[in-house]
């Protein structure tokens, strides 16, 4: 398992966004809607500077972003948190895809004892494909060759029949829509399609930034408890992610705080 200790190399990866009033629509809603009208869209390195500008910043629907900190702005825009907010939950003003992947890794499964209040970790975490749903979020924890990435899950997984390959005894596979940030399309395939790429499978393009898709996990048949997955839905003999050489974790946010943000308080009269 990976360590909280990486939670010191998140402040490489600053997030500017102003504080603002908690929004109607879930951090979901936003990163979908920030991918429908999205007008300039590129992916930042491990040192660049995260941001974000929906309708109403300059210039508008743009962005520079990554796995982790796509989801964090999103969520900022959602429950109007400062970067300080988040920097309260989960130690980081901009937290990393392992530091996510080892909060929902130590959260309980859903349904199980609870935390107490100083080990509260706002994620419970989802073992089970049929109990994933909307504002989910899959985080692939960091190895020695791969610095992890996080999605945004925008719906329920749906069981892929008949399977495709990799196809492995006593499993299920189950497709996963999600939303994310990313230089790599995930996959080719008209039935689950990446909205960032353009032309045939062969000899097509990839744009790199926000964007939706797909990813695959597998389960257990009898179970149903989460195994392996894959990036895409694309049928093939080598994308299998196995738990212990890629592992990865879905969480739902839980029992998230209101913003406190990082406004000074009122002038002395």
């Amino acid at each position: 398992m990976t360590s909280l200790a990486v939670v010191s190399l998140a402040a490489a990866s600053l997030i500017t966004l102003g504080s603002a009033s908690a929004s109607a629509k879930d951090h979901t809603d936003w990163a979908l809607e920030f991918v429908d009208n999205v007008v300039s869209n590129s992916v930042t390195d491990r040192n660049e500077e995260c941001f974000m500008n929906w309708g109403d910043g300059t210039p508008a629907w743009s962005a520079k972003t990554k796995g982790a900190c796509f989801f964090t702005l999103s969520l900022q825009k959602a429950m109007g948190y400062a970067p300080a907010d988040i920097g309260e939950l989960w130690g980081s003003n901009s937290p990393l895809s392992d530091v996510y992947f080892d909060y929902i890794n130590m959260s309980p499964a859903l349904g199980a004892v609870p935390l107490s209040e100083d080990d509260e970790t706002n994620f419970r975490r989802v073992s089970r494909a049929i109990d994933i749903r909307k504002g989910d979020i899959l985080s692939i924890g960091a190895t020695a060759t791969y610095p992890g990435h996080t999605v945004i899950i925008t719906g329920a997984a749906t069981e892929i029949l008949p399977q495709i390959n990799p196809r492995y005894s006593g499993t299920k596979q189950y497709a996963v829509p999600i939303v994310d940030s990313t230089t790599m399309a995930h996959g080719c395939n008209t039935a689950y399609p990446d909205s960032r790429w353009r032309g045939p499978c062969t000899g097509g393009t990839m744009t790199p930034g926000t964007g939706t898709a797909y990813m695959r996990v597998y389960t257990d048949s009898i179970t149903n408890i989460l195994l392996g997955y894959t990036w895409s839905v694309t049928s093939s003999t080598v994308t299998y992610y196995s738990p212990s050489t890629q592992p990865y974790r879905i969480g739902r946010l839980f029992k998230l705080p209101p913003p406190k943000g990082d406004d000074l308080p009122p002038p002395p009269p």
